[in-house]
């Protein structure tokens, strides 16, 4: 009875959006709150219950950057005396407590169709940081869309709101068109444009056709986004995405809640004698043996301003 009306609530006080920007510290809350259901059966459940369970896994798997090791996740760090922010708890064990709920959440969703519908709302104001999991009366204003799995054997867990586009709801845009082949087909399906969708499977919460996801570690160390990170985000240890646009050679994320934008570009790789247009074949001479009597001024400038426009380029 005391966690039921006193910690839940006062742990959920303490990660609001509105009031708590620490993302560790509400990595650390939400591990607490899953741990809180641990030995809740399925006749045990509620709104509450397996609305606490889904926003808090899928806000792990946004937010929380798991080890990959085997063992957990205060030694999972290049240098011992700096661990990553840890959940205190040990990840087996949040993995086993929500793989274990799992069936049971689906269950009652099913048999409680409102409930769901409520549970996944809660989800999305938890994922995109735009309200806490339980409204007031005053706040449930908004009309609240119907949720249900996409229509399909295998996507089954698959959520997604009376909103998107009927054909992805019921499943049939996973039919072979005629004349289709198997890569048009698998292309099709696999970047069928979703706005909206909390896949229950593996606690991933997708927005526009991209899986949120934290900001890849070599960015945030990288010295050109220490600025940003230092004044904008408040010197945070991460901080959660999205995909926009990925291309051969460039990355773009957005970050979400923040109004910015990250893009990182790699060095292409191709060969250039191999691209065709690239070497104008009426230019053959090289530089700065073959220059012409005068032409060796151009020489005389190149080299010594060469060190500052191009650095470490050899002409």
């Amino acid at each position: 009875k005391t966690l039921d009306e006193r910690v839940i609530p006062m742990l959920e006080y303490w990660i609001d959006p509105i009031r708590c920007k620490n993302v560790d510290a509400s990595n650390l809350v939400h591990a607490h709150l899953i741990y809180l259901f641990k030995n809740y059966t399925y006749e045990e459940f509620d709104y509450r219950s397996i609305s606490v369970l889904l926003t808090s896994q899928v806000y792990l798997s946004i937010n929380h950057r798991f080890s990959n090791k085997a063992y957990d996740d205060l030694a999972d760090s290049s240098d011992p005396s700096k661990p990553p922010p840890s959940i205190q708890i040990a990840q087996s064990e949040i993995f086993d407590i929500i793989q274990g709920k799992r069936y049971h959440i689906l269950q009652y969703m099913k048999n409680n169709p409102e409930d769901a519908d409520a549970a996944m709302e809660a989800v999305v104001r938890i994922a995109t940081g735009t309200g806490p999991r339980a409204l007031t009366d005053r706040q449930k204003q908004m009309k609240q869309r119907r949720w249900k799995s996409i229509g399909h054997p295998t996507c089954y867990g698959r959520f997604v709101p009376d909103t998107e586009d009927e054909k992805l709801r019921d499943g049939s845009y996973r039919k072979p068109k005629a004349g289709e082949n198997f890569e048009k087909w698998m292309l099709r399906v696999t970047t069928k444009e979703v706005g909206i969708e909390v896949n229950v499977q593996i606690s991933e919460f997708t927005l526009q056709n991209h899986k949120m996801m934290l900001l890849d570690p070599t960015i945030m160390k990288h010295k050109d986004f220490q600025h940003t990170r230092e004044t904008v985000l408040a010197d945070a240890t991460d901080v959660a995405c999205a995909e926009v646009v990925h291309t051969t050679n460039r990355y773009h994320w957005r970050l979400v809640g923040q109004r910015y934008d990250v893009m990182s570009w790699a060095p292409d790789k191709r060969n250039y004698h191999d691209i065709k247009g690239a070497l104008n074949r009426d230019y053959t001479r090289k530089f700065p043996t073959s220059l012409r009597p005068g032409e060796t001024w151009i020489a005389e400038v190149l080299l010594e301003k060469l060190p500052l426009i191009l650095p470490e380029v050899t002409l």
